[in-house]
C-alpha cells in the first residue's frame, strides 16, 4: 500500500511538471515563485490543515482521478495520524538541466510520510 501511494504520488507530480503548457499548469505559479517555494507553500497549507487550498496551489484548477485518490488517501493520513506538525526537506537533486526533484518529510505525531516533488524545465 505505502509503495502503490508513493509510486501514485510521484507519477503524479511528474505529470504535474509536464512541458507542455496548460491553463491549471500555468495558473500554480511555480516558475515565478521558484520549484522550492512553490513546494513548500504546498505543504505549508497541508501543515495549516487546509488540503483544498494546498492542492489548488500546487496545481492550480486541475482535478483527475490521480489527486482525487492522492487527497483521499491524504485524508485517511490526518484521521490515522492527526495533523501534521511541520515538514522538512531532505533531498534536492537536479537531474541534467531539466528536471528538479524535491522530497520531503511531512511530520505528522506518529510517523512521516515522504513527498516527491518533480518539477521539469524549472
Amino acid at each position: 500500500m505505502r509503495i502503490r501511494n508513493y509510486l501514485a504520488m510521484s507519477l503524479f507530480l511528474l505529470l504535474l511538471a509536464s512541458p507542455y503548457p496548460s491553463a491549471a499548469f500555468q495558473a500554480s505559479g511555480w516558475r515565478q515563485q521558484g520549484p522550492e517555494a512553490h513546494a513548500e507553500k504546498f505543504l505549508d497549507l497541508l501543515v495549516q490543515g487546509q488540503m483544498e487550498d494546498a492542492f489548488k496551489t500546487l496545481l492550480g484548477n486541475d482535478r483527475t482521478d490521480t489527486v482525487i485518490e492522492l487527497k483521499h488517501d491524504l485524508e485517511g493520513e490526518y484521521t490515522k495520524h492527526g495533523n501534521p506538525l511541520g515538514y522538512e526537506r531532505i533531498l534536492k537533486q537536479r537531474v541534467g538541466s531539466s528536471l528538479i526533484r524535491l522530497r520531503y518529510l511531512l511530520l505528522f505525531p506518529k510517523m512521516p510520510k515522504t513527498f516527491d516533488i518533480y518539477y521539469y524545465n524549472p
